[in-house]
């Protein structure tokens, strides 16, 4: 094999290469644009979930208070876990000051 075939097959093949590079970043691009959507649509999600659970929370309590009997229980329960995170909120502040 005379050195200008291997020039030449050296020289395609590196054009090949890049040429496979340049797809390959375009792809990365694509992808991380990709990501960086399903991660603001993930946020989202958990945001609107933790609304949901927020609602839930307070139409089960509303519920419970206004007076059924088989919910009486799980009224005292929320009230008591109330109490206990209204606790320590102001154990958190005393101790700043």
């Amino acid at each position: 094999m005379k050195s200008k075939d291997i020039i030449e097959r050296l020289t395609a093949d590196v054009e090949r290469l890049m040429k496979l590079h340049e797809g390959a970043m375009k792809e990365v691009v694509s992808l991380r644009e990709e990501s960086n959507e399903q991660k603001a649509k993930i946020r989202t999600l958990q945001e609107q979930l933790r609304e949901a659970k927020a609602e839930t929370e307070k139409a089960s309590l509303h519920a419970a208070i206004a007076g059924s009997v088989s919910n009486k229980s799980a009224a005292r329960a929320q009230v008591n876990r109330l109490l206990r995170e209204v606790d320590k909120c102001i154990d958190m502040v005393s101790n700043r000051i």
